[in-house]
């Protein structure tokens, strides 16, 4: 299967939407690519002007500055995502509200991306993808000329009534990038023809082949745990004592540093070395991601319930377990195994 890296994306002003998930590193890694790769076009005239629109403008910009130069990162615009209630709508208004909203209404095209994007598995996927888009719905009402591309996996919906939402964005989209097969298929089924498999755009972030420069002879696994694979902790268990039997470190990587229960993994790890009577090492992929990077290099197996750390072990070739809690999960292992990237993968 070819991995196409080219974006055709129309429009001059571009609005990327999706960052829900806060401090999460996949998500990070998807609309870091997804900007870089429009900041590089070849004809310098036709670089558009890129927003993003996330939880926490400071901190993805931060974040950003490891991969972009100061020139690059002073070409792209962080604003605030559209506030989900009422309380919070206040507060949005109040701080930001009438200077961003502008850059909702001036916009040319947006893209709405992420991961599984529209699935009933996250219950309140389809709510905050149309809230995050509003203002711009209108707008298109009003003015023919403004383009929307989504991004990321979809799953037919079940339900009736998510399947009128569903047909309702693909009417007002001009072109889906689809990060697996079967999300093609499923919107050509519903006879929306404009949809072409693009690799889930985490691939492209980091050049996963360097060569490593960390050196060390210690014998170390990584691991993740999270909120959705609550279910798998005992085989976790299992699975980690194993190797600390052998003598193995133990590393422990915070994927997601949410404040809630669904994006706070550091909270599992707590869980693991209690249950583990082990302490864990902490493994930090935010402040230095090459350190990051070049360290999950030299680990036995990586064993995750995070899809993106699944990913970025495929990438580089790493022994990987990973656990399946959601469906999007099934489908990214079946496409990492048709494409001439993973080593080896274990699906529990």
């Amino acid at each position: 299967m070819k991995i196409n890296a080219h974006l055709a994306i129309k429009g001059k002003k571009i609005l990327i939407i999706g960052n829900r998930s806060y401090k999460n590193l996949g998500d990070e890694l998807i609309v870091l690519w997804t900007t870089k790769t429009l900041l590089q076009q070849k004809d310098p005239k036709e670089c558009p002007e890129i927003t993003i629109s996330c939880f926490n403008p400071q901190r993805l910009k931060k974040f950003f500055s490891q991969f972009f130069t100061t020139n690059e990162l002073s070409k792209i615009t962080f604003i605030h995502e559209l506030p989900k209630g009422v309380r919070s709508a206040f507060y949005w208004l109040k701080n930001w509200g009438i200077k961003e909203l502008k850059q909702f209404w001036q916009t040319d095209t947006i893209i709405l991306w992420g991961g599984e994007i529209l699935t009933e598995e996250s219950p309140s996927a389809y709510r905050y993808r149309l809230v995050s888009m509003r203002p711009f719905l209108v707008a298109k009402c009003f003015h023919k000329k403004k383009y929307l591309y989504i991004m990321g996996g979809v799953q037919t919906p079940a339900s009736p009534r998510k399947l009128k939402l569903l047909k309702f964005l693909l009417n007002r989209t001009t072109h889906l990038y689809l990060r697996d097969t079967q999300s093609v298929n499923e919107i050509k089924k519903l006879g929306y023809q404009n949809a072409e498999f693009f690799m889930d755009t985490s691939y492209f972030a980091y050049d996963w082949t360097e060569k490593t420069q960390q050196s060390t002879k210690d014998k170390y696994i990584i691991v993740n745990l999270n909120k959705n694979g609550e279910q798998f902790i005992e085989s976790l268990i299992s699975d980690i004592s194993k190797y600390l039997k052998q003598g193995y470190t133990v590393y422990y990587v915070p994927v997601a540093k949410g404040a809630n229960q669904y994006y706070q993994d550091i909270h599992y790890k707590k869980i693991l070395e209690k249950k583990l009577n082990h302490h864990l090492e902490t493994l930090d992929r935010e402040e230095d991601f090459n350190h990051f990077v070049q360290l999950l290099k030299g680990a036995e197996i990586v064993i995750s319930t995070r899809l993106h750390l699944f990913l970025i072990a495929s990438f580089l070739r790493i022994p990987t377990k990973v656990y399946p809690y959601q469906k999007k999960i099934v489908k990214m292992k079946e496409l990492i195994s048709s494409l001439p990237i993973s080593r080896s993968t274990t699906l529990e």
